[in-house]
């Protein structure tokens, strides 16, 4: 009957202090109260060894599964006399805890604490002064707590203590507690939502930045010119030859145009990136005029071009300039068409 209107009594003074507070206790701390029953040391000599408390406290977590709690008690031991009472005690002390498993589970925990208790005593005990004292105690524990419950993060908790009390003799009483553990922090419930990423690989094209056939990730020889032919690897094969496409000159002279500039950096960095190549630069014209003018012209045409790849960084050596004149067709001179085909610069890979 005791055991059960303590549990009444304990849920009651409770209920008050249950309002929503934050959903993660550990964070920001907890507030527990207690109401528990005493069965008293056999040395007290009180006829029913019968007690009852209340106890309250705040606790913390200080780092992965442990917690400190202080707490503050009071109970009363009778002595089975109507009327009479043997011992009111205050206990203030501090515990150390240790949780097992995880925040959103029944947790199992161990306590281990130390304090100070008032005992005051009446009447006195037989063969000792009627004198009350304040002495020190120590207890040790087991327990459990619920996981949260509803949206507030409520949690039911027992628990069983051993506690040790220095006065007068020596005693060990055991508590036998049910209560609740409040958060408090805050009177906001967290929500958290977690979004799990979906990442979706997209198929990418194989490059080929310069147009050879090769795409980047097996091209050993990036720049490759338009119109050279390239092996597996994209470097340019030898023998063979190939027009410098844009290399344009104003008319009747070596002078490049502006539209030629553009065209033969792509040049240089064609030579760059295969350091290894030699090249002749063959120049052509159609065959209008003489051809003594004609060849002339081509030369300094051509020497125009490899002058311009040395200023860009060209090894002069790596480049032989010869003009060539009328001499090499490529289309028939009687059409302008053909005309313009025949007036051009080409690469020879030796």
């Amino acid at each position: 009957m005791r055991l059960r209107q303590l549990a009444v009594a304990t849920i009651a003074i409770n209920l008050p202090f249950a309002m929503p507070l934050s959903a993660e206790p550990e964070k920001d701390g907890y507030l527990f109260t207690q109401g528990y029953y005493v069965q008293q040391d056999d040395d007290r000599a009180i006829f029913d060894d019968d007690g009852q408390g209340f106890r309250m406290g705040v606790g913390r977590q200080i780092r992965d599964h442990w917690y400190w709690e202080t707490n503050l008690a009071y109970d009363v031991l009778e002595t089975g006399v109507t009327g009479y009472t043997d011992y009111y005690q205050l206990h203030l002390g501090v515990d150390a805890v240790y949780r097992f498993r995880n925040q959103d589970q029944a947790r199992p925990f161990l306590l281990l604490g130390i304090g100070a208790v008032r005992d005051d005593v009446f009447p006195s005990l037989a063969g000792k002064p009627d004198k009350d004292e304040t002495s020190f105690y120590s207890n040790v524990g087991v327990g459990i707590v619920t996981p949260g419950l509803f949206d507030v993060g409520l949690k039911l908790r027992f628990d069983a203590r051993a506690v040790f009390s220095e006065f007068h003799d020596g005693y060990m009483d055991q508590h036998y507690s049910i209560g609740l553990e409040l958060p408090f922090g805050g009177s906001k419930v967290v929500t958290k939502t977690v979004y799990k990423e979906t990442v979706r690989e997209v198929p990418v094209a194989p490059i080929d930045s310069d147009g050879d056939g090769i795409f980047d990730a097996q091209d050993r020889c990036a720049n490759t010119l338009v119109g050279a032919r390239v092996d597996a690897t994209g470097c340019v094969i030898e023998k063979q030859s190939f027009d410098l496409r844009g290399v344009k000159f104003r008319s009747g002279s070596e002078q490049l145009t502006g539209d030629s500039v553009e065209a033969l950096i792509d040049v240089a960095a064609f030579l760059k990136a295969q350091p290894t190549l030699r090249v002749q630069i063959a120049g052509h014209t159609d065959a209008v005029g003489s051809a003594a003018l004609n060849k002339q012209l081509s030369q300094k045409r051509a020497d125009s071009v490899k002058a311009f790849l040395v200023q860009s960084g060209i090894e002069p050596d790596r480049m032989r300039a010869v003009g060539y004149g009328e001499t090499q067709p490529i289309a028939n001179n009687a059409t302008p068409d053909g005309r313009a085909a025949n007036r051009r610069v080409e690469f020879r890979i030796n």
